[in-house]
Parts: C-alpha cells; sequence; structure tokens
C-alpha cells in the first residue's frame, strides 16, 4: 500500500512532468532539440551518446555539468576537454580555455533560468559560457534541471539575481555583496558579478544543432 508521501513523491514527479512537457514544446518551436530526462543519470547518458568520438569539448561554467559526472566520462573517452575550473592556473590560462571553448566541437552547459515559453535566461561575470551559447561551438547540449524553469523573463532574472548568483558567490567565496547577503542587493561594485546578460528567444542560426534536456530534478542553482 501506498503511504502519504509515496504519494506526495508521484504528484511531484507527475507536476514536473507537465511542466516539463509545456516547456519542451515550447523549445521545439523555437527551433531547439528538447527533451525530458527523469533523472539526471538519465540525461548524462543522452548527453554523452551526442558527443562523437574523437571531439574537443567545452565545459561552460555549470555546476549541473560537473555533478552529473560527465567531465570524468568524457575524459576517460578520451577527448581533449576545455575546462577553466582547474586549481592554480593562470588568468592567461584560464582566458585560454575560455577562448578555446568559443571553437570547440561540443559545448556542455547548463543555464540559469528558461520560461515556460521557452526563452533561455542567464548572466555571466566573464561572457565566455552565454558566447558559446550563442555561436562557436559545432554543437551545444544544455543541461537544465527542474528548479530552472520559470513563469516569464522577469521571474528569471528575480531568479538568478536572487538565487543563482549569490549560491555561485557564496560556493566560491567571493566576497561579493550577495554572498553576505544571501540576496541580490543590486550592487554596482568593481567585482559585481552580473555583468552579461542574454536572453535566448530562439535557437541562433548559426547554432543548429543545440540539444536541450530537462531534468526532472533539481540540479545545480
Amino acid at each position: 500500500m501506498a503511504t502519504i508521501f509515496t504519494d506526495f513523491d508521484q504528484s511531484i514527479i507527475w507536476r514536473h512532468e507537465q511542466v516539463a512537457a509545456r516547456v519542451i514544446e515550447a523549445l521545439k518551436k523555437r527551433g531547439f532539440h528538447a527533451s525530458y530526462c527523469k533523472t539526471a543519470l538519465d540525461a548524462r547518458e543522452q548527453v554523452l551518446n551526442l558527443i562523437p568520438s574523437g571531439a574537443t569539448v567545452g565545459i561552460g561554467g555549470s555546476v549541473t555539468i560537473r555533478k552529473m559526472g560527465l567531465i570524468e566520462e568524457i575524459k576517460n573517452r578520451g577527448h581533449e576537454i576545455f575546462d577553466h575550473w582547474i586549481p592554480g592556473i593562470s588568468q592567461e590560462e584560464d582566458l585560454a580555455i575560455r577562448r578555446r571553448q568559443l571553437t570547440c566541437d561540443v559545448f556542455l552547459t547548463g543555464c540559469n533560468a528558461i520560461t515556460l515559453d521557452g526563452r533561455l535566461i542567464n548572466i555571466d561575470f566573464t561572457g565566455n559560457r552565454v558566447a558559446a551559447m550563442i555561436f562557436g561551438p559545432k554543437k551545444t547540449i544544455l543541461v537544465a534541471g527542474i528548479n530552472k524553469i520559470v513563469r516569464d523573463v522577469e521571474a528569471g532574472l528575480r531568479r538568478i539575481k536572487d538565487v543563482a548568483t549569490p549560491l555561485n558567490s557564496h560556493r566560491r567565496h567571493w566576497g561579493k555583496a550577495c554572498a553576505v547577503a544571501g540576496h541580490c542587493v543590486e550592487c554596482n561594485l568593481p567585482d559585481k558579478s552580473c555583468r552579461v546578460t542574454t536572453i535566448i528567444e530562439m535557437c541562433p542560426k548559426g547554432n543548429p544543432e543545440f540539444y536541450i534536456f530537462l531534468v526532472g530534478e533539481e540540479c545545480g542553482y
């Protein structure tokens, strides 16, 4: 016999599937290849299947991609990886890796927010992640948890500033105002994190191989 908690969990799964179906339909209308994965493990297998043998792989600044264990598996398969989250590298090395991400064969990234009508919203500090999402790599693969879905652009921007950016700043031990307050304080400081804002309305014309996997679990920030 199902317990009240089992019924509760099933209701959450049902809602996730309903919301994801709505967003996926909207994304497809906007020219993206979009599909739903019940778990991050399912998404991981789908992503790996899309990476051709011998392809160079760029990794955007994404907690989601890293928590899925994709980088380790891709390395084990012998791919050349451009990942700037390497402890101890110089600023010059960091920037060189970010530039290589712009011309890689496959670019893996997360997303800060996706609206119900299929728009991708992101805010960057350096800008390499959003740049690679727009143009450059031969194939882009984006993975986003159900927690990234928002009603509209305004809600997406609010989510990024009040949730994603403070958490990322705190994770990296940046002494930024939002990392201290736990929410956006609309700062205008020299070390401000929110520097580049993009809203992708449709699949970029120069990037037709743009795959999006929505995961029925919370992933990343």
